[in-house]
């Protein structure tokens, strides 16, 4: 698995010969390997892809060397979605759930993406800045299937999206976004634009979904149209092209998520409506929680529902996660501290999980893990991993920014190249 990701690499002058030890060493494996590999080889077919299909991503790749018909049937479909049945699903298999990506701001323009591996302590046994991944400064949303979107900031030129699988070190650029048909050239685009990733359970296509909102340069509404305008835009890997699905009926201020939301065929995303940073018409008095709101795309549909934010203690810092396979609420009350779990049951009403604290280092919640784990990062930027079983546990790894985002690293042999 480090190799996948440790392709992007940057190899300096000084590292240049342990890099062709290891080239060395690799080789030798190969050769061995198609070796040993020789020796089953007379086993039958479906004996073999079922054994194949338990087996990692990286050793996969490698396999497809031995011969024609292993190449043939690892590059297959439905091999593919066999393996990630078998392999990337399968619950009993914590192979690949060993490596987290966070994410942390530097700059307007410059954004870290570091690889953590981790082990069952928890703690963190190596990491490393991954700069030279494929359009670097990006933020990242994912993994679905082992692909990860990636979007770079400030993207309202359009441009500076793609879709990425560091294990098959495939990354596939996305074409130019469509605007809103029919908008007055007078517009500007609201600076708190959010996205998510998904697949679509019907039609297994994946989609990318992109909310933005629209502004008038002018006071007055133009060309009949009335502002703000907060409009839908999906993209297709199948169809390799965007769409414009319409606009939202309320002006919803959501917040980018620190951690991928996908559950169950929806994306979903905490914010406010009816806010104030799309006009300059405010109340400064007053900031009515009652505004707070999750709202969900469904992949299938393309279609839009409202939810309401649980009951829980405000103030607090909070962001969406999962735990139990469902859409989680977390929060951390600001005033007392506690670490609270909610989460959105199938009669549509949400359950308090979990209560832990109180916790006076921790600052906020930013994602989960496997396990029903889920990270949380402290006053001094310090991440922690609050476990069920053994409760808070220091992950050793600290920096002097604010975290954006932590990240499962999963494998798959999903291309993103080829479509059809």
């Amino acid at each position: 698995m480090a190799l996948s990701l440790q392709r992007y690499a940057r190899i300096d002058a000084n590292s240049r010969f342990n890099h062709f030890l290891k080239e060395r060493l690799t080789r030798d494996k190969q050769r061995s390997m198609i070796i040993s590999m020789e020796q089953i080889d007379h086993l039958p077919e479906n004996l073999i892809v079922e054994i194949l299909s338990w087996l990692p991503v990286k050793d996969l790749l490698q396999f497809k060397s031995v011969c024609k018909s292993w190449c043939s049937i690892i590059s297959s479909p439905n091999f593919i979605t066999k393996h990630l049945k078998n392999y990337y699903y399968n619950p009993n298999n914590d192979s690949w759930k060993d490596c987290l990506l966070v994410q942390y701001y530097v700059t307007h323009a410059e954004l870290q993406l570091y690889e953590l591996f981790v082990d069952e302590t928890p703690r963190v046994l190596a990491n490393e800045v991954l700069d030279d991944m494929p359009m670097r400064n990006s933020y990242v949303c994912g993994p679905c299937d082992g692909i990860y979107y990636v979007s770079q900031p400030g993207t309202f030129n359009d441009t500076g999206r793609g879709l990425w699988n560091p294990a098959i070190n495939e990354f596939r650029t996305l074409p130019e976004i469509i605007s809103k048909p029919h908008l007055p050239s007078n517009i500007t685009y609201a600076s708190n634009e959010v996205y998510g990733f998904g697949i679509d359970p019907v039609t297994r296509d994946y989609k990318v979904v992109v909310i933005r909102g629209h502004l008038s340069t002018n006071e007055d509404e133009t060309d009949n149209v009335k502002f703000p305008v907060v409009s839908v835009l999906v993209y297709s890997l199948r169809t390799d092209s965007w769409k414009y699905c319409g606009d939202l009926g309320r002006a919803y201020d959501l917040e980018t998520n620190n951690c991928y939301i996908y559950v169950n065929g929806c994306c979903y995303w905490f914010g406010l409506y009816g806010c104030s940073d799309y006009s300059d018409e405010s109340d400064d008095d007053d900031d009515d929680d009652d505004d707070e709101v999750i709202i969900s795309f469904d992949m299938a549909t393309d279609a839009f529902k409202e939810m309401d934010v649980p009951d829980y203690s405000r103030p607090s810092s909070k962001c969406l996660g999962m735990y139990d396979d469902s859409l989680a609420f977390l929060c951390l009350s600001d005033t007392e501290k506690v670490f609270d779990v909610w989460t959105w049951n199938e009669e549509c009403c949400w359950i308090k999980k979990i209560s832990v604290g109180p916790l006076p280092e921790v600052r906020s919640p930013i994602g989960h893990w496997k396990d029903n784990r889920l990270i949380l990062q402290c006053k001094d930027g310090k991440l922690v991993v609050y476990d069920p079983k053994t409760q808070v546990r220091d992950l050793a790894f600290q920096k002097d920014r604010w975290c954006e985002g932590a990240f499962a690293y999963m494998e798959s042999l999903v291309s993103i190249k080829d479509t059809k």
